[in-house]
């Protein structure tokens, strides 16, 4: 016997769970069905642990400069996973509340689609299968990571992201194979634990998705603190050796580690899931929707990491709202990223959004504005003057058009350019706003002024 709902969801991560939520918000009577943790990746073995892990280590590594009594020289492996645990079983407690709150039914199994309006359960908890029914559909399954033929991962010596908080202790040396944002953010949590880090990208640069100048940045400061990197190579080999794991480039150059990590980009995780036997189109690996996010069968929707677009928690959250927007409320929405920002949490931060100067420059005529944080007070007062603001605007209008920031607290100064972008403002209409001093946010501001050659606390533009 079934069990009817108004809206099933495939996946407790930041996707699901938002759609679960804002759906009952609205009135409907929902279930969640999730084959792993509730909070997904993001809260389990992504976002929050390792910024718990980075903010940590942040932390102690600023009370090492300021030489405060009673601080530690050293952090232990233990200690820092003692801490991440406390925070993800505190948060997915908060998560279970919510859901008892809103009367979310939560079903622990691996689900199939059978059709536009049913789910098949393989229950965790015993050999039965149960069914569910349901007006809509969300498939928010997520992602997992790549894995390399040349790089299999066997949980020891060469492992993903994943599987990086099952280290029972810290490696002597250590490979990063991929320079993307997740790469840099492993590299820089190995460093600051003392670790020998190299770190390796296929492309000509690390970060390939950044500004170039910001991607440069990073790249000369990540070599001063003693982090080796190589660009434009790939790993061809991979063996097992009695003093460690030999890993030969591209251009025949060897490097010998303890532990490889592989982080090279995610795929979608929409195995298993009857997408064909239910009529659902894959496109390139992801489930094909309209930008409603409905899928080519009526009434099942699919948001996320599973459909196209950036592989991001907040991506999916905001996927979740025009999903249960359009199946339950009353003006029907459309997926828009031109304002979606990214963020990297290295050392220095990088927050980005909108076009970088290079692309920006090849579609038409743009005015650049930038601001140093050497030239801000409060960055000096915090002992952090490295990095920029950037800013592309439209020459013509003076229409914003990308933020790029490299600096202290650039994960959150960027969604000042994303709220901006996201109304449609332009730089003069930012700049009218009053700023509080002394604050990281004035650099925005100045940056936004400097478009046009009006910022207060640096040179006049040539």
């Amino acid at each position: 016997m079934s069990e009817v709902f108004d809206l099933a969801i495939i996946g407790a991560g930041p996707g699901g769970y938002t759609a679960a939520i804002r759906a009952s918000q609205l009135g409907a009577r929902v279930v969640v069905v999730e084959s792993l943790q509730l909070g997904g990746v993001c809260l389990n073995w992504g976002c929050i642990p390792t910024k718990t892990i980075i903010e940590n280590l942040k932390t102690v590594k600023k009370a090492r400069e300021i030489a405060a009594p009673g601080i530690e020289n050293t952090v232990t492996l233990e200690r820092l996973f003692q801490r991440k645990d406390t925070v993800i079983n505190n948060l997915r407690k908060g998560l279970e509340t919510l859901f008892k709150t809103h009367k979310i039914s939560l079903v622990s199994g691996s689900a199939q689609v059978q059709d536009a309006n049913t789910i098949v359960v393989q229950d965790n908890k015993s050999p039965d299968k149960r069914l569910f029914e349901a007006k809509n559909i969300i498939i928010a399954t997520g992602s997992r990571p790549v894995v390399l033929p040349v790089l299999k991962t066997d949980g020891r010596y060469i492992i993903n992201s994943d599987q990086i908080f099952n280290l029972a202790k810290l490696p002597v040396s250590v490979l990063i194979v991929g320079g993307g944002a997740i790469g840099c953010e492993f590299a820089q949590i190995f460093l600051d634990l003392g670790v020998q880090v190299h770190l390796v990208e296929l492309t000509s640069q690390i970060l390939p998705e950044a500004d170039e100048e910001i991607a440069k940045l990073l790249a000369v400061g990540m070599s001063r603190n003693g982090i080796k990197i190589y660009t434009g190579v790939s790993v061809s080999d991979v063996s097992k050796e009695q003093d460690g794991i030999t890993v030969t480039f591209s251009n025949k150059e060897k490097i010998t580690v303890d532990l490889v990590v592989t982080v090279v980009g995610r795929q979608a995780n929409i195995d298993n899931l009857g997408l064909e036997q239910a009529g659902i189109a894959v496109e390139r690996g992801r489930i094909k929707v309209n930008q409603r996010l409905e899928t080519t069968v009526k009434n099942i929707y699919a948001i996320g990491d599973c459909v196209n677009g950036p592989m991001l928690a907040h991506k999916a959250s905001y996927d979740a709202v025009i999903a249960v927007e359009n199946i339950i409320g009353r003006e029907k929405q459309e997926a828009d990223y031109t304002a979606l920002p990214k963020c990297i949490f290295s050392a220095p931060e990088i927050g980005m959004v909108g076009q970088r100067e290079q692309e920006a420059k090849s579609a038409g005529a743009v005015k650049i504005g930038k601001f140093p944080f050497a030239a801000l007070g409060k960055a000096q007062a915090a002992g952090d003057t490295r990095g920029f603001v950037k800013i592309v605007a439209q020459a013509e209008t003076g229409k914003i058009i990308g933020g790029h920031i490299i600096g202290p607290q650039a994960t959150e100064l960027i969604n000042q350019v994303a709220l901006a972008m996201a109304n449609k403002m332009t730089t003069k209409q930012f700049a009218q706003a009053v700023f509080a001093h002394p604050t990281m946010s004035e650099a925005v501001k100045e940056a936004m002024d400097d478009v046009d050659g009006l910022a207060i606390s640096i040179g006049k533009k040539r």
